[in-house]
């Protein structure tokens, strides 16, 4: 079998699902889904039962055989977000990987939107979705969490999430149905309340106008439409239509005229509810059904990193990350100007440090975010920073990686990870290197321009061991920011083993 099949599969509430693609031509070649109703005890905050895990960990197995009649070797597990909450989520792992042989690795919802969007964007791209406007917003629902996206001109601008799906509703008032004698109305005043904000917060960055917004759900209103009435797009006064129709419908008209399933008629009214409100908060003149998965991002992101794709999603970590250095009010000159040196000495280094371009990401969301704790306190900035970079989601990094990225910030000032081993001891051998030599050319970067001044307009670089020659081009006095790189490259000596040394050499020199 071509070795270019890649399998991968995902663990979430609503059940499992295998999807086997042509890295290629990120063709699907096979696609399985497994219903299991993990989120009855996650939203209840129960342990998931021992026998749905026993069932996981039977469908795994059906699927391992179905990866291995392809003869593909290439695979791997995911599980979302919402299951890694679950109380007993370590056990869960645990139980798969024992009665599977796979290792289960978890998402967090910033990379669940991520993986879903880079789907979608191949298809507008590709104009398998025919959209007519220059706003788009791309909403994932599942059962207990909304993500909301907008592109302008397929250019990403902000994400945002909530804690909030059908499923999460439909548990929160499960009594309604009995006790009041408008739960439409009383299911919309809901919704209202978790959405009130959504204006308020929104991102200075974000655009306003008619848009379309494209729904990437697992929940029955997908199906309701899609399948049922064969129609991938509804304008909308079409949806409002449907809403109409279905709103007041018995149970057995559901059943029988759109083919909804008995478990999932109780998740119908507030996904439509959620729909319906998401559509007038964001101008939607349209609503296109998306039948991408995260398991579609995933597969193409693995296209990428094999070389069969030259796709680049990266712009929205990168813009997520520039949105938040704005919020927390981050002085823009240097904090571009510490990112174009930092990456430059990463460049350039590549023979002494060889890292990914994954980690020269890393350093680059680290190089806009290390100054965003002087929003809280200008001593001990840094301290603040690993905190907010901790605790803050940005779309398309892994909650370790956010780690990562946190702890860099942490070591970019006056502390170095010798200094504090209490907190860099968390990390394992591997990560320690890795946090030690992006913190170090992160220091080098920002001591360039310590005082804010932007006296060094560009730098180069060459290695003559023992020692690493950074030339800065400026015609200013430099007396402090040789004073304060002196005393900031310590650290890059005690990584690298080369000597960081200050070269002056006027702008007009070439």
């Amino acid at each position: 079998m071509a070795n270019h099949y890649f399998g991968t599969m995902i663990i979430s509430v609503q059940g499992l699902e295998l999807l086997i693609v042509d890295l290629k031509s990120l063709k699907t070649i096979e696609r399985v889904h497994k219903e299991l109703p993990v989120g009855d005890d996650l939203y209840r905050h129960q342990p998931i039962k021992f026998d749905l895990v026993d069932q996981m960990a039977t469908s795994l197995r059906g699927f391992l055989q179905l990866l291995n009649d392809y003869q593909i070797e290439d695979y791997r597990l995911w599980g979302s977000e919402a299951l890694s909450k679950a109380i007993n989520a370590d056990f869960i792992a645990d139980q798969v990987f024992l009665k599977t042989g796979i290792k289960l690795n978890w998402l967090s919802i910033s990379e669940e939107t991520y993986y879903r969007n880079q789907a979608v964007l191949v298809d507008l791209r590709q104009k398998k979705i025919a959209s007519s406007q220059d706003l788009t917003y791309l909403v994932g629902i599942n059962s207990g969490n909304t993500t909301i996206t907008q592109f302008n001109k397929l250019s990403f601008v902000y994400s945002s999430y909530y804690s909030l799906g059908p499923v999460r509703i439909a548990e929160d008032l499960q009594s309604l149905r009995q006790s009041a004698p408008n739960s439409v109305e009383v299911l919309s005043d809901y919704i209202d309340s978790k959405l009130s904000d959504y204006k308020r917060l929104l991102p200075q960055e974000s655009v306003d106008g008619p848009s379309e917004l494209i729904l990437l759900s697992s929940m029955p209103l997908s199906q309701l439409t899609v399948e049922n009435e064969q129609n991938h797009t509804l304008t909308a006064d079409q949806f409002e239509e449907i809403f109409d129709r279905v709103v007041d419908a018995s149970d057995q008209f559901l059943i029988e005229q759109y083919g909804v399933k008995e478990t999932e008629i109780p998740l119908l009214l507030p996904e439509l509810l959620l729909v319906r409100k998401l559509m007038h908060l964001t101008q939607a003149g349209s609503l296109h059904f998306s039948r991408n998965t995260v398991l579609d991002g995933l597969a193409i992101n693995e296209a990428v990193s094999n070389g069969y794709s030259k796709y680049d999603f990266s712009e929205q970590t990168i813009t997520a990350a520039s949105n938040m250095a704005n919020h927390y009010r981050v002085e823009p000159v240097h904090r571009e100007l510490v990112t174009k040196f930092a990456l430059h000495l990463f460049d350039q280094l590549k023979p002494i440090h060889q890292l990914t371009s994954r980690d020269r990401l890393l350093l680059q969301v680290a190089s806009i975010l290390h100054d965003v704790g002087a929003y809280v306190a200008a001593h001990e900035h840094y301290l603040h920073s690993d905190y907010i970079i901790r605790h803050t989601s940005i779309i398309g990094l892994s909650i370790h990686e956010r780690q990562i990225i946190a702890a860099i910030a942490r070591y970019h000032s006056s502390t170095t990870p010798s200094e504090d081993l209490s907190h860099f001891q968390k990390l394992d051998t591997g990560e320690r290197l890795l946090v030690a030599k992006l913190a170090a050319i992160l220091r080098l970067a920002d001591a360039l321009d310590d005082d804010r001044q932007q006296k060094i307009s560009r730098i180069s670089v060459s290695i003559k061991t023992p020692a690493l020659v950074i030339t800065v081009y400026s015609n200013d006095n430099l007396s402090f920011e040789n004073w304060e790189f002196a005393y900031k490259s310590q650290f890059f000596e005690e990584t690298f083993g080369l000597k960081p040394r200050l070269k002056q050499r006027s702008v007009s020199s070439k």
